[in-house]
């Protein structure tokens, strides 16, 4: 026979166990303060572990403070990333490195940069090591044409990040000739105009020197001999119109480049 009592126990619903409350990893605790665990909640009356799996907890770092502190060999090797090669063995050779930095040495921004890339092109030219590729023995080299100021921006360079010397150019240029630069000395060409207490030789050196500066000026040679001319002082312009037997402009751009070359070539040490 039952009772009362057990009468109203069967008939209530069974309550389900509730999941274990389980606190988050606060990483930036110390380490000797572990995740709180609620084990009251646990379904088993407070006693014994949380249940397994579902949790997703992440992992805590176990190392200790000397193990953390060692150095590791994590992003180290340099900018130029590993090239495949089909020599067995591969060394640069002291002779090249000392013709490099004694060749074309770049040390700031003040320095040519363009003309640094000719220079470095020039003497790596005839270097050759059998089983390894032009672009690969340039690449692994130029660092080497790279001082002060300069080797020091070549070793902050994300690591591995350089992978031929084409994209090694465009980087150095892209540092050193950016398209500001580029900008300015386009105006120093077109903008040329002769200094008064200036001889024909000096400004017809300096108008040269501002288009080498500038490789990508893209001015047909018409146009570098016609803005030289009439950024000429009115007298220079009649010296010239007298050498070229009347009217300058009525020569040929090449005839009109040769005369003013033949013109300044002995007036070194002259101001006519």
């Amino acid at each position: 026979m039952r009772t009362p009592s057990q009468s109203r126990n069967q008939n209530r619903p069974q309550q389900q166990a509730s999941p274990a409350v389980v606190e988050p990893f606060n990483l930036e605790e110390p380490f000797d303060n572990p995740p709180v665990v609620n084990m009251a909640a646990n379904g088993a009356g407070g006693a014994g572990p949380p249940p397994v799996g579902g949790g997703g907890l992440p992992v805590p770092d176990l190392r200790t403070m000397e193990e953390l502190c060692q150095p590791s060999l994590d992003g180290r090797g340099g900018p130029i990333a590993l090239i495949a090669i089909q020599a067995t063995t591969f060394g640069l050779k002291n002779d090249m490195i000392q013709q490099v930095q004694n060749s074309c040495p770049f040390r700031e921004p003040g320095d040519d940069a363009n003309k640094h890339l000719d220079k470095f092109l020039h003497v790596t030219q005839s270097m050759k090591v059998n089983g390894v590729s032009d672009d690969a023995l340039r690449l692994h080299l130029f660092p080497y044409s790279l001082q002060d100021r300069a080797a020091e921006w070549f070793d902050r360079l994300p690591r591995n990040s350089i992978n031929s010397f084409d994209q090694m150019a465009k980087i150095f240029l892209g540092k050193y000739f950016p398209p500001s630069m580029v900008t300015k000395l386009r105006n120093d060409i077109t903008n040329f105009r002769q200094r008064p207490d200036e001889s024909l030789f000096e400004a017809w050196e300096r108008y040269k020197l501002s288009i080498d500066r500038c490789p990508n000026h893209n001015m047909l040679p018409v146009t570098q001999i016609d803005t030289f001319y009439n950024g000429l002082t009115l007298r220079h312009r009649d010296t010239i119109n007298a050498a070229a037997g009347g009217t300058f402009i009525k020569r040929r751009p090449e005839e009109c480049y040769d005369l003013i070359e033949n013109m300044t070539a002995y007036k070194i040490n002259h101001n006519d």
